[in-house]
């Protein structure tokens, strides 16, 4: 395929959609081939998780089958942004041991925004492999990587990856992770490090824009509760709060930030 792609690495089912689902509503609209690949997709052997893996999965919503639940969630979602799917195989850091599978490499709410494991390093370089496969030669293809703000450690992850597909050539844009930017405000800076590394580009967001992005995230149901709490009618909690981080990026106007790493 000759026509240039736009590739959206999102290490969970949602991420995307959350975070840049304005871009990706563009990019579509205006014709452009766009596929958002969900890193961390795999679905694990059930009958073998970590005490808090299985307290995950059992929290209201989640479902007989989570993955296989947020697989129908992505599909659906997508659709309406007119985005291609491509799950991937990575298992989620909740699921995840080390090769001997004695030790569990996140086995609490706090393990999830430390520091990645030591065991976990040499999935950054097989992930960035697994992604160079996919993606077209540098030159065709643009990639959008998550900043990792709030530390997710599958985010973290991802954006190690896109540096070293970033080193071969590749385009790459990061996105503003959210819930985590506006659970953290003052995580952006943190993420962005030393002044002067990196330029912005502001994505502004038309009214089809930002409906058809909270259309794509209301279609992650199992997940709404935990990513947008409080009291109220969902559909309600999640356009205010989608709306509300919108208007804060831009200034006044709805919008979507890119940040791009100086190579200088």
């Amino acid at each position: 395929m000759d026509q240039l792609q736009h590739i959206v690495l999102s290490p969970h089912y949602d991420d995307a959609a959350l975070s840049c689902g304005g871009l990706i509503a563009q990019l579509s609209a205006a014709g452009e081939y766009t596929v958002v690949a969900t890193l961390f997709g795999g679905k694990p052997d059930y009958s073998r998780l970590s005490p808090f893996a299985q307290g995950i999965h059992g929290r209201p919503l989640a479902g007989a089958d989570p993955i296989d639940q947020r697989r129908a969630e992505e599909r659906a979602a997508l659709a309406l942004l007119a985005a291609e799917s491509r799950p991937g195989a990575f298992l989620d850091c909740i699921y995840r041991q080390e090769e001997a599978a004695t030790r569990w490499l996140y086995a609490s709410e706090a393990a999830l925004f430390g520091p990645v494991d030591p065991a976990d390093d040499a999935l950054v370089q097989e992930l960035a492999h697994c992604l160079a496969a996919l993606a077209p030669a540098a030159p065709r293809c643009v990639l959008y990587a998550p900043l990792a703000i709030g530390n997710h450690v599958d985010h973290q992850i991802a954006r190690r990856s896109a540096r070293l597909l970033s080193d071969q050539g590749y385009t790459v844009w990061h996105y503003e992770d959210y819930p985590y930017i506006r659970r953290e405000p003052a995580g952006l800076a943190a993420s962005l490090g030393e002044p002067g590394r990196w330029r912005s580009r502001l994505m502004p967001l038309s009214p089809a824009d930002a409906q058809r992005k909270r259309a794509a995230v209301l279609a992650y149901a199992s997940q709404l509760e935990v990513l947008f709490p409080g009291g109220g009618p969902i559909e309600a909690r999640v356009s205010a709060a989608l709306h509300s981080q919108a208007l804060l990026t831009g200034q006044g106007q709805p919008a979507e930030r890119l940040w791009q790493e100086s190579t200088c």
